[in-house]
């Protein structure tokens, strides 16, 4: 009983094997394309990767570039050996599903041919045309008869169909084995691109090590470099507090006076007062303020000449609903309380005349109501003291803050080509166990690389600190970008520059490492480079 059940529960794991496996066929194929596609990617980063590292290496044995590159080249070949091992699983079982349709297809074949032999033999015993006949003739009824001649029509059909069915079934098999041959090419194509690339691995892991005992050979001398670049940074760190600093105050002070200036031309309210602030601040913080303010006293200017040139109830009316806090508004509004005065009196005249009539109680004449004299226009009235107004205006340098924040993530890079090496903050160097501490970022890029400007701005000031090379700092209204580690700058102080322009020749040292300190400052506070620069 035991053993019944065992064998029956073995079948049953076989053909759920069978069932999972044709159901899963197409899926191995999707998983196979995709892996080859990884794999092609992979193969791709390689060959680049390569083209920068045969650069790298005649530049230096000891680039941070160079150590950074062949780090991601191993990374990616031991992605590749894995991903090819993979493949080649995948054919394998692509190659066992294969095997499988065909086996299943040569079990039906085979019965296909086992049907059609009898069918032969059969149609062979009664091959005779006599006996066909005879099988008709011998029928009881026209009916029988009937049947039996589309009977033999169907069993001719019959055996025409077993024999096409063999056919496609025999197709069916050599497509299959075309299929298996084809599986087994790309699984011997997989095999020796994996060996090459297991070499090459085995290959870069070397170099890399033979990268680090140089590095290790110039410790001492990396170490100095390090050391003293840090003294430079630190010096350099506080000239630029010095000049950040410096220009805050100025902006302040000058922010002041350009308010103070804005005060006293608000209070008098005048074309002249506003026109008198945009002389002197023509790109003030209040300078659209100013020229909004002339407009609407201009038009405010020519509603009054209108209305006072028309002298009528509705003219005045009219320009209160047009400037109801405007310069003149409370000399409108006297003129308009003299015409309903006027008014009044007509109407108090007539209703005197009518009830007069009515108790001489006789017609009543027309009464004759003596014009009452149109109250003359107020000659050249003083405009009414303005209203406090609150501006809510954006300044210049807000503006252009704004437009330098908004591309957080997007800047472009400040070289041709590079990759970053050391990040910003307290750290290590990524070969030797030295401390660092970087108040920007370090983008190793190739010997006569220049460095070019991330956004539009002012060059602020060029910095050389003894001992050191040159650094530029630019201005973004709030915010500054920093281009430090230069041989040679192509710009001076004050130049407005465009984004992607040059700004110098990036400094390679004797170590053969071309290397910018580029840095972002919003004010004195430092900024992540690398959350600014864009991923691409």
């Amino acid at each position: 009983m035991r053993k019944h059940l065992f064998f029956t529960v073995l079948l049953f794991l076989v053909f759920a094997g069978l069932a999972s496996a044709q159901i899963t066929e197409q899926e191995l194929k999707v998983q196979k394309e995709k892996l080859q596609q990884q794999n092609s990617s992979l193969k791709k980063e390689i060959s680049e990767l390569n083209k920068d590292l045969q650069r790298n290496q005649n530049e230096s044995k000891t680039s941070l570039l160079y150590v950074q590159n062949l780090t991601q080249k191993i990374s990616a070949q031991t992605k590749l050996v894995n991903g090819l091992s993979k493949e080649k699983r995948f054919i394998e079982d692509e190659i066992y599903l294969i095997q499988l349709e065909i086996n299943k297809l040569s079990r039906e074949l085979g019965e296909l041919r086992k049907e059609y032999r009898d069918i032969l033999v059969k149609a062979y015993k009664n091959k005779s045309v006599e006996n066909k006949l005879l099988f008709v003739l011998s029928s009881t009824s026209l009916t029988q008869a009937y049947r039996r001649i589309k009977y033999l029509e169907k069993y001719s059909d019959y055996q025409m169909g077993k024999a096409e069915e063999i056919l496609a079934k025999t197709k069916d098999i050599e497509k299959e084995k075309a299929a298996r041959e084809k599986a087994k090419q790309e699984k011997e194509t997989v095999l020796a691109q994996q060996s090459i690339v297991v070499d090459e691995l085995e290959n870069e892991k070397i170099a890399k090590q033979n990268v680090i005992e140089e590095f290790k050979k110039n410790a001492g001398t990396i170490s100095n470099l390090i050391a003293e670049k840090q003294r430079e940074q630190k010096a350099l760190n506080t000239e630029i507090n010095r000049i950040i600093e410096e220009e805050i105050r100025l902006a302040r002070i000058k922010a002041e006076n350009d308010k103070k200036a804005w005060d006293k031309a608000a209070r008098t309210n005048t074309i002249a007062s506003f026109q008198e602030y945009l002389n002197e601040w023509p790109n003030g913080d209040y300078s659209n303020a100013a020229r909004n303010s002339i407009k609407n006293l201009e038009a405010d200017n020519k509603g009054w000449q209108t209305a006072r040139s028309n002298h009528t109830k509705a003219a005045y009316q009219t320009y209160l609903k047009s400037f109801p806090q405007g310069q003149f508004a409370s000399t409108a509004r006297l003129e308009i309380t003299k015409f309903e005065r006027v008014e009044e009196e007509e109407r108090l005249a007539r209703e005197k005349a009518e009830r007069e009539a009515a108790e001489a109680n006789k017609p009543v004449e027309e009464v004759v109501v003596k014009e009452v004299e149109k109250p003359k226009p107020v000659e050249n009235p003083k405009p009414d003291p303005a209203p406090q107004k609150t501006f809510d205006v954006k300044t210049n340098t807000a503006e252009l803050s704004s437009e330098f924040a908004s591309n957080r993530g997007r800047l472009p890079w400040p070289v041709s080509r590079g990759q970053i090496v050391v990040g910003f903050g307290p750290g290590k160097h990524p070969v030797l166990n030295i401390d660092t501490n970087n108040d920007g970022v370090d983008i190793a890029t190739n010997k006569g690389v220049n460095a070019r400007a991330v956004f539009d701005g002012e060059v602020s000031s060029i910095i050389s600190i003894p001992g050191g090379n040159r650094t530029v700092l630019v201005k973004h209204g709030t915010y500054y970008t920093l281009y430090g580690n230069l041989s040679f700058v192509s710009v001076k102080k004050g130049d407005k520059i465009k984004r992607g322009q040059d700004i110098g020749r990036i400094y390679t040292d004797e170590l053969g490492n071309t290397t910018l300190n580029f840095q972002v400052r919003n004010g004195a506070d430092k900024q992540n480079p690398e959350l600014w620069l864009s991923k691409n």
